[in-house]
């Protein structure tokens, strides 16, 4: 959730502490993080690839607009967000497939992320910052706090379970079941790469998934899906272990879709506003996920 960050449990000098943060990223690119002005530790910019980080610290790294500023140039301005909801507080915007929900380590300058921060900056002078993240090839809800008080109350509710969470997947076939609860446990390692942990196998977090069919078509089917974790890949893995991967899923199904996109959608979200309200936000399903579902032969 928002910018990656890491609390460090073991000492050492930053350089270790960010190759475990970005385990993808060479030490090069790390040290131009560091010498850009994109690593903080406990809020602080950090200068020294060497400096020594004590246990307890939190090192955060940011992306470039949020260290550079957004530029306003016509030749190079990002396209503005659709915005689903917002106040003064909130945003909640509709994250087209295919879009990175914040910069990686290489530093891409059109995000999700961006798009917003330079929405709000030049219509409303303020800032943003981002409360959870969506995968690059899923569309959908996604919230962005104005403040970062809301961005932490908002992501407590993360944390807490308290946000509900509702996609909307095209998968190939249909369950043997009219609805379930996938809990397969899921292991990250630090590439970043997931894998389901096999029944009587130690490891993994908690993953938690309530599907059931809205929608049966001749060769695939609509599911709805709440989840009550949010692991990386979680829905892709768990439809996959099902018999039913999602439609376009090139990693863990069975290749592209007709449509070019992974046919997974983030369509409602449920939180509690700062102001004590519960806000429920929708996402109308996309029309290319309503064109696959409508095939008729593969």
């Amino acid at each position: 959730m928002g910018n990656p960050s890491i609390e460090v449990t073991e000492s050492g000098f930053l350089i270790d502490v960010l190759s475990i943060l970005h385990p993808e990223a060479k030490k090069n690119s790390l040290r131009r993080m560091i010498d850009h002005g994109r690593v903080l530790v406990d809020g602080n910019k950090a200068t020294r690839a060497k400096a020594a980080i004590p246990v307890g610290a939190v090192v955060e790294t940011l992306s470039r607009t949020e260290v550079d500023g957004p530029t306003w140039n016509k030749a190079d301005q990002i396209p503005d967000p659709s915005i689903l909801f917002e106040d003064r507080e909130v945003i909640v915007v509709d994250k087209p497939p295919g879009l990175l929900s914040v910069a990686t380590p290489r530093g891409e300058s059109d995000t999700m992320f961006d798009r917003v921060l330079n929405w709000v900056s030049r219509n409303q002078h303020t800032r943003a910052h981002l409360v959870h993240r969506l995968d690059r090839e899923t569309s959908g809800c996604l919230i962005v706090a104005k403040s970062p008080e809301v961005r932490d109350f908002l992501q407590s509710q993360f944390q807490d379970r308290t946000v509900e969470r509702i996609y909307h997947a095209v998968v190939f076939g249909k369950p043997a079941d009219e609805s379930g609860v996938a809990t397969s446990r899921i292991q990250e390692s630090r590439d970043k790469r997931v894998r389901l942990v096999p029944e009587g196998e130690r490891g993994g977090k908690e993953a938690i998934t309530n599907w059931r069919v809205e929608k049966s078509a001749p060769i695939h089917s609509l599911i709805r899906i709440k989840i009550d974790t949010g692991r990386r890949a979680q829905i892709r893995l768990h439809m996959s272990e099902l018999g039913c991967p999602v439609v376009g899923d090139t990693r863990y199904g069975r290749g592209k879709a007709s449509v070019n996109r992974l046919c997974l959608h983030a369509s409602e979200l449920e939180f509690e506003h700062p102001n004590g309200r519960r806000i429920r936000v929708k996402s109308k399903l996309p029309d290319k996920l309503y064109s696959e579902l409508k095939r008729k032969s593969l």
